[in-house]
């Protein structure tokens, strides 16, 4: 009996370690977004809680307190992917919305050295 209750804990123990987000963004088209000025500030003012969110972006505003907090441990390679990329652009050609966006999710800090290894090439 002690065993398949081991038995069950362990196999719990698998499957939520294997629990990613579902498929948000995996589709996410993150050349067309860094080239529309437009669709890029939607996205943020969304983000910022400054404007609406469409449903995808919504779900994504959703998880990234959570991403940011376990180095996106539930994320998929993809999603991580496309994090990256956004990040890095965002940080590079619009290094004021980095900076507010930084400072909303992470006003003190704390997530700054993993944020900084997930950013590594």
């Amino acid at each position: 009996m002690k065993f398949i209750i081991v038995l069950t804990f362990c196999m719990v123990a698998v499957v939520l370690a294997q629990e990613k987000y579902d498929t948000i963004a995996e589709d996410f088209n993150v050349s067309e977004l860094l080239a529309n000025e437009r669709l890029l500030n939607a996205y943020a003012k969304c983000l910022l809680s400054k404007g609406p969110c469409t449903a995808e972006v919504k779900k994504v505003k959703d998880k990234l307190p959570e991403a940011l907090a376990t180095r996106c441990a539930k994320c998929t390679d993809r999603q991580k992917q496309i994090g990256k990329q956004l990040a890095r652009e965002v940080k590079r050609t619009r290094p004021e919305l980095w900076n507010e966006i930084v400072a909303f999710y992470d006003p003190d800090g704390k997530y700054q050295e993993a944020f900084q290894d997930y950013l590594k090439p």
